[in-house]
């Protein structure tokens, strides 16, 4: 928060400073940083994102009725965005779980085989990805990208990531500065069945955020992202801003078993940042109806 008597560059002024006071400089279009993100988009998955699928023994797969719904919704989300964009650059973070895997013994997949599922990935992605000025990936699940994101990190090495330091293509976290914000993104959070709970989660770590910096002295970010539970929902305070992900996978075995009463959510956002002013988050939400009721 600005305080009306303190610059953006920290300045504290008196009154008798008021008339040697400067403006900033107006600002142009390179001011202006467009980060658009998107997670969990589980390529493989019998209920994500797919398109025609040739399997590694020639077998053709084509997308079922949901699928099909789904791959509308995305192709309706990048028009937004490039609408919204209208010819600005912008940077691209995926949150993880880019891949479906083999995960709890499931069947739900269009082939359990990596390098299927890492050629769906990569041609699901690698337009956008190449309209982007930099793509960044950072590493989900485990169970579903492979022991220390492994599959995940082939899939951001195939499109050209952004690498950590120590040459990895794909993040555990990632820390980016743009305008103003102060941003940190990471996968995981906790997970609840339960829509009055909803905000909980993003929440703490909010307040984890906050006392985590105060313990080490270091500045908390400003927006902080997750992805992992299918989710979306925006936490805003006066100083930071906290966003679970929606997802691009509807409703699995599994899903039905851990949080059977919700519909699924899709989509992805928009953050706008320019120097001395909050953030602009833009989003993008769907849904899909999956079961029909019956009429006795």
């Amino acid at each position: 928060m600005i305080h009306l008597n303190e610059l953006p560059n920290g300045h504290i002024y008196s009154p008798s400073d008021v008339r040697s006071f400067t403006a900033p400089p107006p600002l142009g279009a390179e001011d202006q940083k467009n980060i658009v993100i998107i997670s969990d988009t589980h390529f493989g998955s019998g209920v994500a994102l797919a398109q025609e699928t040739i399997l590694d023994d020639g077998q053709k797969v084509l997308p079922s009725p949901l699928q099909a719904k789904l791959w509308a919704h995305w192709l309706d989300f990048w028009s937004w965005v490039y609408t919204t964009l209208d010819g600005a650059p912008f940077t691209l973070v995926h949150v993880g779980d880019v891949v479906d895997g083999a995960h709890h013994k499931t069947t739900a997949l269009i082939s359990a085989n990596p390098s299927v599922q890492h050629r769906m990935a990569v041609e699901g992605l690698r337009g956008h990805i190449d309209n982007a000025e930099a793509y960044y990936q950072i590493r989900g699940t485990e169970a579903h990208v492979g022991i220390s994101a492994s599959n995940e990190d082939l899939v951001a090495e195939s499109l050209g990531a952004v690498k950590t330091p120590d040459g990895n293509a794909s993040w555990w976290e990632l820390w980016m500065k743009a305008g103003r914000e102060l941003i940190h993104f990471s996968h995981h959070v906790g997970h609840t069945s339960s829509s009055a709970y909803e905000s909980s989660a993003i929440r703490r770590q909010m307040v984890t955020a906050y006392e985590d910096s105060g313990q080490h002295q270091h500045r908390p970010p400003t927006i902080i992202i997750r992805g992992h539970t299918h989710r979306f929902i925006k936490v805003e305070d006066q100083f930071m801003t906290g966003i679970k992900m929606p997802a691009w996978q509807a409703k699995t075995p599994f899903t039905y078993k851990i949080d059977p009463g919700r519909a699924p959510m899709f989509g992805g956002i928009i953050i706008r940042t320019r120097p001395y002013e909050r953030a602009q988050i833009l989003d993008r939400i769907y849904s899909v109806r999956q079961t029909e009721s019956v009429r006795i």
